[in-house]
This record gives structure tokens, sequence and C-alpha cells, in this order.
């Protein structure tokens, strides 16, 4: 996904979410080592996967991408909740990018 097409998801999911414009946006370049994985766990931030490794998996409560499982007939892209970005390649560290999606919490 681009960054353009990803910013435009963010906007539209924001609004969908009844947050208006009252949100930031964070670039998020993970690298996860072989065999390992990461877990991202903020409840109301959403992470838009940019440019995954072919051999990453991320899953959450919102969806599964993964291409190396052909039972997946949709893949997803984007992610809440407790988000977990697995590493596939036992051997090498991969490259994962997201957008990172933060709703401002109104404090008033």
């Amino acid at each position: 996904m681009t960054e353009g097409l990803a910013i435009e998801v963010a906007c539209s999911k924001m609004r969908e979410l009844g947050v208006g414009k009252e949100y930031l946006v964070r670039y998020r370049h993970f690298q996860i080592l072989g065999g390992k994985q990461l877990i991202h766990n903020h409840a109301r931030d959403l992470l838009i996967l940019l440019t995954p490794d072919p051999l990453t998996r991320v899953f959450s409560a919102d969806g599964y991408y993964d291409l190396t499982d052909s039972a997946i007939n949709e893949m997803q892209y984007v992610f809440s909740g407790k988000v977990t970005i697995e590493n596939l390649n036992p051997k090498s560290p991969i490259q994962v990018k997201f957008l990172q999606v933060i709703p401002i919490l109104n404090t008033k």
C-alpha cells in the first residue's frame, strides 16, 4: 500500500470511528529478527501495513495478513488493538513498515 493511500484510509477510518480530524500519524519502521515477533498493544491506535517483507505475518482481532497462507481469501492491511507482527524467516531479519494512526483523546 502506498503512503498516500494509507493516509486516505486513515482519514476515512477516523471519521468512521467518530474521531474526525483529531489524530496523529506516525511512520513506523520495524526490524524483526529471524523467527521473532513484535506485539503492538494500543487499543485505540490503528496500524496500517505499508511495505511488508514476503515472510511477514500480521494479525489482530481485525484481520490477518500472511502471504504464505494459501487458505486466506483476503489479506487485511488495517489492524488495531493487540497487533502481532511475526517474522516467518527463522534466519534473517525482516523490515516491516506501518502508518500508525493515534486518536487524540479529549482531556477536557
